[in-house]
């Protein structure tokens, strides 16, 4: 269990025994995590560190995730500036090719935080559905580790509500298909 601050510098995550790591990006900080922890353990090489489980939380207990969402408007792009100048709790502003926010934001699970800043931007910013990136170009390349295979996840399925929407899909329908799709597994109690 690591706890994680947001500093003037990026997010600092603290293990029990104190030692510290100082991640610029959110996505970053549990591999640093692994990857200080590994060596310490002396489990060294690549996918060795993968197997030390991690979990991150705010100064309160609570679950917090770390990623990245990134901007794509499919039409005129919005007006960025309230985001920009106040972005939501736990989220950077940053500009690059793509505009987006750096957080590290609570939720039981990744693509709660993850759908909870979504609504966020929609409701406070009105940024109705351009926050549909997680920083994946390769969409078809599945990572091996839990946390960025669930940000392709939750990509796949910003990009497929934003598509929906305009074609006038509505979430309802998008529900109905995934438990149709995965209906053994929803049959099995798995959600």
């Amino acid at each position: 269990m690591a706890t994680v601050e947001q500093r003037d510098d990026g997010w600092v995550a603290t293990v029990p025994d104190g030692e510290q790591v100082l991640a610029h990006d959110p996505r970053s900080i549990t591999w640093e995590l692994r990857e200080q922890l590994g060596a310490r353990l002396g489990q060294a090489g690549s996918g060795a560190p993968q197997d030390i489980q991690l979990e991150l939380t705010d100064a309160s207990g609570r679950p917090v995730h770390g990623f990245v969402l990134l901007f794509v408007p499919l039409g005129a792009a919005g007006d960025y500036t309230a985001v920009r100048s106040s972005p939501p709790s736990g989220c950077r502003w940053f500009g690059a090719e793509l505009p987006g926010l750096r957080c590290v934001r609570p939720g039981p699970t990744r693509l709660a935080a993850i759908a909870d800043t979504v609504a966020e931007l929609r409701a406070g910013y009105g940024l109705v559905a351009e926050a549909s990136d997680l920083g994946f170009e390769k969409l078809w390349e599945w990572p091996p580790d839990p946390e960025h295979g669930t940000d392709l996840v939750a990509q796949l399925l910003l990009m497929a509500a934003q598509r929906a929407g305009q074609l006038g899909i509505g979430a309802d329908e998008l529900t109905g298909f995934l438990h149709a799709a995965h209906a053994d597994r929803a049959a099995a109690g798995d959600r």
